[in-house]
């Protein structure tokens, strides 16, 4: 008979962790003050600040980054500054593998379940990786529905259809990033009907917290 004994929780903090929120608003300043962090800036949007990082800027610098990775590193956490060009990425080797020039081409939705599978495998490969992975988005913005019903779109992850919820399934924690009345860098991890948030770890689940990685990665954090 099998017999498992029962253990405590290996960690609080999350393997995986999607931010989201306004431009601008410092998500990428925030990255370059967690220590022991690897940067792999999509978008280049890191040049103003400090840290380890790489730019990358095609799926073929992202394939050798994962290669020369898998041979050893020292990094505690990985960030994805942005996901949404890896989303792109992944879109269009699609389309150039079967020479169509757009996913839609393809019968069945074929195409779209090939790029999710793509980025999917991404996000999985960079976790395996690191202890940590961070994943860093932009937001699309909550909007009401008016006929006749009070449906509210909430605020979100900008990347549509199915894959969005692939993304934010596979996240132990979903925060999203802003300023509050004083200018102050906040995270909240609370969900409610204009937003899309939260966390399967407990001292994050149902917070709206300082952005400080103390906070977030009470194990290991800065």
């Amino acid at each position: 008979m099998l017999e498992v004994k029962k253990r405590k929780a290996v960690s609080q903090d999350p393997k995986i962790l999607l931010l989201y929120g306004p431009p601008k608003v410092g998500k990428t300043t925030m990255l370059s003050k967690l220590d022991n962090l690897l940067i792999l800036d999509t978008e280049t949007g890191a040049r103003m600040v400090d840290g380890h990082i790489l730019e990358i800027n095609s799926r073929e610098d992202l394939i050798n980054l994962i290669k020369d990775a898998k041979t050893g590193h020292s990094f505690t956490y990985i960030a994805i500054d942005t996901i949404d060009k890896v989303v792109q990425w992944a879109e269009a080797a699609v389309c150039s593998e079967h020479q169509v020039s757009a996913l839609a081409d393809l019968a069945f939705g074929k195409g779209w379940g090939l790029a999710r599978e793509k980025v999917m495998n991404t996000i999985k490969t960079l976790s395996s990786l690191c202890d940590h992975l961070i994943i860093i988005g932009h937001r699309k913005t909550a909007k009401a529905i008016v006929d006749g019903a009070d449906t509210i779109e909430p605020e979100s992850l900008e990347i549509t259809g199915r894959l969005k919820n692939m993304i934010m399934a596979d996240c132990d924690g979903i925060g999203y990033v802003f300023r509050d009345e004083e200018d102050k860098l906040k995270v909240t991890f609370k969900a409610n009907n204009a937003l899309e948030a939260g966390s399967r770890s407990p001292h994050l689940k149902g917070k709206v917290i300082d952005f400080d990685w103390k906070l977030i990665y009470k194990g290991k954090g800065k």
